[in-house]
């Protein structure tokens, strides 16, 4: 069998009869050879291996294996699951766990892009040298350039300003891309509000977005004045672009014996020194001297100064000149006189005469009639664009030392999708106002921020970072509207609405929906049915607070298949482009990563229907109709039910839940199967889960917040455990909803964790706590049983009952990163504490195999089993996509897991 000098085979045919192969041979060379291929089954394997394509990277064959024939189930072939299950790998044992089926993930998922060390905030798209390419911003600050085609990096990452102060590196906010004179760039604006340019092609700076001034006339020459990074104001000859003076921390301009002057702070020094220059030498005037105390005098503050061999002074600051007065005496002033003084620490005296004054807690001030505005550059917004010469533009400090002024008007076409932008030539422009002319309506320059918008939404053209000022687009032929060019503006009901360009409504609103809409793009899809040479589909893909990503189909008026699900958490930012001839979406997720979608492929899969749209947060196991299921309640404030079997839906969703469910159980209650679920605050709900109908009114606990819940029998009646952020833990009868007896106190912190099980025929809870403490109640006399259990060193954020050796026992999990075993005959632990990996929040579960306990711990990616009959590990760790959230058993051995959005049903595949 021929394979590559890399040890991937190249003939596809070979690697589709033998799964061991595959699985062996080196990812990014097999995933080549499987998207060559056209046949189906190829296709569908190379969908296969997509889905996790970043996990594989770092994996040996027989993890791999195992993350292969989990995708396959998740893609819903349980024959290439199999297949993949049972690849024989030189020196690998036979995988010890396999999944029965799994949920997701979405078909049209192309790749995830993982690399950014937090959320990510925003994402824009380019071509670089005919390669579609990425652009993300994210919290770690950092911007990464992704090669879509490959999911790699094209770039090392960059990093933003770092603040001289504070030594903090500023976060990504926003990210647009644009061809400027003929190269494609991105710009990227920083929670300090600065906005850098970077050279797609080179990965490297390329200058910094400046904020215009002013233009004036310095010596007889035209200049430009803007103000960037760490408040520097720069001047610039218009003639030749080069910088001829710069002003770190410039906080105000004025006008001094016919000079132009600038006042600066040095923000470095303790004393926050303030000096006064002349704006075209670039020399210091004056000199700064240090305000030993201010006082009021017949109304008027009066700051006195000390100097080394100098008498002491004393400067009426109103006028800055001085006034004959002692510094020892002592004006008469009432207390709220003196309460109002400001604090002025230093002056600056130029021909003896202050003209300046620095404040400790405020901005320096030019003081009497030096004294501007502070729309005159002293609060500076570095992403605002400015009107210069009757042209909108945007000016750009290089690295190379140069001015450059980028014509950002309307009119310009588009390259690949993104806005071309021209650099211009001061010459053959309207003549800039000098500081001797008034300047006229059409010169003035402006920076109206609310009219011009910021600098990306000009440049991208789409809703980015969160504005919901609207998208204009030009919608194609098949739309049954004349204008053509409509504009789609998110609602604050979360609806995105169509409108003509004169901003009346246009059709049906697009619903769907349930939070505002955050960031939205538009692009184009071949229809279907679709004339050659007729334009394709207008596509609007819109991300909201409801953790969704929803595609549109604008002319039509309605959704565009279903939610693209697979990000854990907020989806902040979506961009489109087109890779191999198919439109896709690249969306930033809260989850660190980015996710590439086809946009193109609108099939259903038809596997199950009960998929969660965003992350499980409780999950169950019960018999229902005589069928075991597992019941799993999400962050979409759904309950959805599945046959533990065939993972088809077993009961119709339940889907008014009030808010996103905090803890779960089940039980049967008079011959019914009802799920006990807790919402964001302190209210039981009983469901009867064939029919979705409560069985009595919502409880109220006194938790507080109900964070956990077990079940049991107590006297023939089925009861509730909870515990809660109140300290406590409390039994409720499930069929009437009552509390039975008076709440279990003794933890001194809130209770995290409850499980039951029988002692001595006795029911029995036992309960975690962040007070460190595991402890066991009798649940007939609402009495803690024995001492408290010690040893953990940090929280404890699980616990599960289980028999070992015949004997009823306890395991609970820690935030201290161990697992530990406890007799609850003797009330001791059994053997020493066993870590637990790296996650402090993992979870803990209990099952039986082979006819003994294994306990599975999550952390991280993976599961790990271990005996506690031997304190060993007992089967090699199990390896998932995305991060184990939940772990639950069922019957035969199985586990269920939930990992983001999707569960999975692993089983035991051979003795251990």
């Amino acid at each position: 069998m021929s394979e590559t000098s890399e040890g991937a085979p190249h003939d596809v045919s070979a690697v589709l009869s033998n799964p061991g192969l595959l699985v062996a041979a080196e990812p990014g060379r097999a995933l080549e050879l499987l998207e060559r291929a056209r046949d189906a089954e190829a296709r569908f394997v190379a969908a296969v291996y997509r889905s996790s394509v970043d996990v594989h990277r770092t994996l040996g064959a027989g993890l791999r294996r195992q993350v292969l024939a989990l995708d396959a189930a998740r893609l819903g072939d349980r024959e290439l699951a199999a297949w993949f299950a049972a690849a024989e790998l030189p020196g690998e044992a036979p995988a010890a766990w396999t999944a029965d089926w799994a949920s997701g993930p979405d078909h049209r998922l192309l790749r995830t892009l993982v690399g950014h060390d937090g959320p990510v905030t925003a994402v824009a798209t380019a071509v670089v040298d005919g390669t579609p390419v990425a652009v993300s911003g994210s919290r770690d600050a950092t911007v990464r350039i992704w090669d879509l085609a490959t999911g790699v990096p094209f770039h090392h990452p960059v990093t933003g300003p770092t603040d001289l102060v504070s030594s903090m590196t500023a976060e990504v906010r926003s990210v647009a891309t644009a061809v400027a004179d003929r190269k494609p760039v991105a710009f990227t604006l920083y929670a300090d509000e600065t906005v850098l340019v970077w050279d797609l092609a080179t990965g490297r700076a390329a200058g910094e977005c400046v904020r215009f001034v002013e233009s004036t006339e310095l010596d007889g020459r035209g200049v430009v004045l803007t103000r960037g990074g760490e408040r520097t104001l720069c001047v610039w000859d218009l003639l030749t672009g080069r910088q001829v003076g710069s002003f770190p921390w410039a906080t105000g301009l004025g006008t001094l014996d016919g000079r132009r002057v600038v006042l600066t702070v040095d923000c470095i020094d303790v004393d926050r020194t303030v000096r006064v220059w002349d704006l075209s030498t670039g020399s210091e005037l004056g000199e700064s001297l240090t305000v030993v105390r201010t006082a009021v005098l017949d109304g008027h503050l009066v700051a006195f100064t000390s100097e080394a061999d100098r008498a002491p002074r004393a400067w009426e600051l109103s006028t800055g000149r001085p006034v004959d007065i002692a510094p020892d005496d002592d004006p008469a002033r009432s207390e709220a006189e003196a309460e109002e003084l400001p604090a002025v620490s230093t002056v600056t005296v130029v021909q003896g005469r202050v003209v300046a004054v620095g404040l400790d807690h405020e901005e320096p001030e030019l003081i009497g009639d030096l004294a501007l505005a502070r729309e005159n550059g002293v609060s500076v917004r570095g992403q605002e664009t400015a009107a210069l010469a009757g042209c909108t533009v945007a000016l750009t400090a290089g690295v190379d030392g140069t001015l450059r002024i980028w014509d950002l008007t309307t009119e310009h076409p588009r390259t690949d999708g993104m806005r071309v932008i021209d650099s211009i030539a001061p010459e053959g422009r309207p003549p800039v106002p000098t500081a001797d002319s008034a300047p006229s309506a059409d010169s003035a320059p402006s920076v109206d921020a609310e009219e011009q918008g910021p600098l990306w939404r000009l440049l991208s053209g789409r809703e980015n970072g969160g504005s919901n000022r609207g998208s204009t687009v030009q919608v194609g032929s098949r739309a049954v509207r004349e204008e053509g060019a409509v504009v789609l503006t998110a609602e604050k009901d979360g609806t995105v609405m169509v409108r003509a360009t004169n901003g009346l409504p246009v059709g049906r609103p697009l619903t769907g929906h349930t939070d505002r809409v955050w960031s939205m793009d538009i692009t184009e899809a071949e229809a279907e049915g679709q004339a050659e040479g007729e334009p394709g589909a207008t596509l609007a893909v819109t991300t909201a607070l409801d953790q969704t990503v929803r595609v549109w189909d604008v002319a039509a008026g309605r959704q565009h298949g279903s939610p693209l699900t697979g990000h854990t958490g907020q989806v902040w930012d979506v961009s489109t482009t087109t890779a191999a001839g198919r439109p896709v979406a690249v969306t930033a997720g809260a989850d660190h990563t980015l996710r590439v979608w086809d946009l193109a492929d609108v099939r259903e899969t038809g596997l199950r229907g009960a998929e969660h749209t965003g992350s499980v947060l409780a999950i169950a196991t019960a018999v229902l109709e005589g069928r075991s299921v597992a019941v799993t309640a999400g962050a979409d404030r759904t309950l959805s039910t599945w046959d533990l079997t065939t993972g088809q839906q077993a009961a119709a969703p339940v889907t008014d839940l009030e808010g996103e469910t905090a803890a779960m159980t089940t039980a049967v209650v008079d011959g019914r199967v009802v799920v006990v679920t807790a919402g964001p605050g302190a209210t039981l709900r009983v469901v009867d889960l064939a029919g979705g109908r409560d069985v009595h009114e919502p409880v109220l606990t006194h938790h507080g917040r109900v964070l956990a819940i077990a079940t049991a029998t107590l006297d023939g009646h089925r009861v509730a455990v909870t515990a809660g952020s109140d300290r406590t833990a409390a039994i409720w009868n499930l069929a009437t909803g009552r509390q039975i007896g008076e709440p279990l106190t003794g933890h001194t912190s809130r209770v995290t964790a409850v499980a039951t099980t029988v002692l001595e025929g006795r029911p029995v809870a036992v309960t975690g706590s962040w007070d460190k403490t595991v402890r066991l109640w009798d649940l007939a006399t609402g009495q803690q049983i024995g001492e408290p259990l010690t040893g953990h060193t940090d929280w404890v954020t699980s616990v599960a009952t289980t028999v070992v050796d015949g004997r009823p026992a306890a395991i609970s999990k820690s935030r201290d990163k161990t697992v530990r075993l406890w007799d609850l005959a003797t009330m001791r632990q059994t053997g020493g504490a066993q870590p637990s990996g790296t996650d402090p929040n993992g979870t803990v579960a209990v099952t039986v195999r082979d006819g003994r306990p294994v306990v599975a711990i999550g952390h991280g990616r993976t599961v790990e089993f271990w005996d506690p009959t031997t304190g060993r590990e007992a089967d090699e760790q199990y390896v998932l996509p995305l991060p184990v959230d939940l772990l639950s058993t069922a019957p035969c051995g199985r586990l269920v897991v939930a990992f983001g959005p999707e569960i999975a049903v692993l089983r035991p595949t051979s003795p251990s």
